[in-house]
């Protein structure tokens, strides 16, 4: 297909007697394929299947099976309390005649505080959205997912589908012992919090040109937050903790870290990865593994420590147009 061409979304999500779940994979199965077919490609059109009946249906029940569905928003309402008050149906009919209508405005999300893991005593901020943003939010990330998989590289692990924490940690027990003997042990400073919105949607738009989904995504990043005192703010930055479409927007973002990284070793036709390898320890110059989950990651290096040090100052060039940092305490 030729870049920027339409995509005939009908086609896509043909109604006939499947069930939902089946259309919503079929559908993601056609746009991951066309996604690495033509790695230049922006996709328009996008915005009917965010909105189609089997997508919400999908995007519905994967909230509703969410633990944190008996968590309400800044309306008060649990998954539980949609069911009941105006049945799933009919719930979702009113979202998708919104999002057609183009009436739809996310409502800001509620911040809740919890302790973070180790007892040492610091909270993390978490933003809990209503629950009819939830859904659109599922529904884009069913949309949105299978396009940028098709980029992400293999060194990320973290909420992406079919891998795991434990893949990364085995990552990082195969190199330690296979000569990587310097490690960078990296954190950003408050990743979410942070993530700069303009360049997150430049980003955005390299794989995607329907500007009502755009839109979309950017409604969701400035939608506000109200704090646990009842304080409403704007969001200028970040994408908030606790949002679904937010771990496939942070990956999105630090994927300029992956590509950094990961680009001296992409096999160009003239010499196999492994061949860069060792052309570069036999000219006494470092190589590096890159293992990342969400905004952890860790930089394995064959080489020195003054190598390492010069991978951390080059990572932190990398992550500054995001808006992002090194946190110097962790690092």
């Amino acid at each position: 297909m030729p870049k920027d061409a339409p995509l005939n979304s009908g086609a896509l999500l043909e109604a006939g007697p499947v069930g939902p779940r089946q259309r919503v994979s079929e559908m993601q199965a056609k746009l991951h394929r066309w996604a690495v077919a033509d790695p230049g490609r922006r996709f328009d059109d996008l915005f009917n299947l965010v909105h189609d009946p089997a997508t919400l249906i999908v995007a519905f029940d994967r909230v509703a099976g969410n633990r944190g569905a008996r968590t309400p928003g800044v309306d008060g309402l649990t998954a539980a309390d949609v069911e009941e008050r105006f049945g799933v149906p009919g719930f979702l009919d009113g979202l998708r005649a919104q999002l057609r209508q183009g009436s739809f405005r996310p409502l800001p999300v509620r911040e809740r505080k919890i302790p973070k893991p180790g007892g040492s005593g610091k909270v993390r901020r978490l933003g809990i959205p209503v629950i009819a943003d939830r859904v659109v939010q599922a529904a884009l990330k069913l949309v949105l997912e299978p396009v940028f998989e098709a980029d992400f590289k293999p060194v990320s692990y973290g909420f992406r589908p079919k891998r795991r924490a434990q893949d990364a940690i085995a990552e990082i027990h195969f190199y330690g012992t296979h000569g990587y003997r310097w490690v960078l042990d990296a954190d950003i400073a408050a990743c979410f919090d942070e993530i700069d919105h303009v360049a997150l949607m430049d980003r955005v738009r390299m794989r995607i040109k329907d500007k009502r989904v755009l839109a979309l995504v950017k409604a969701f990043l400035k939608s506000g937050l109200l704090t646990e005192l009842g304080e409403h703010q704007e969001t200028f930055t970040g994408t908030p903790q606790g949002g679904i479409i937010s771990p496939l927007l942070a990956n999105i973002a630090l994927s300029v870290l992956d590509e950094h990284l990961h680009r001296a070793w992409e096999p160009d036709g003239e010499l196999s990865t492994s061949g860069r390898r060792e052309r570069r320890g036999a000219k006494g110059l470092p190589s590096w593994r890159l293992v990342r989950y969400a905004d952890d990651f860790v930089v394995l290096v064959k080489g020195t420590r003054q190598d390492t040090e010069a991978l951390r100052e080059e990572i932190a060039q990398v992550l500054a147009p995001m808006g992002l940092r090194l946190s110097e305490a962790k690092t």
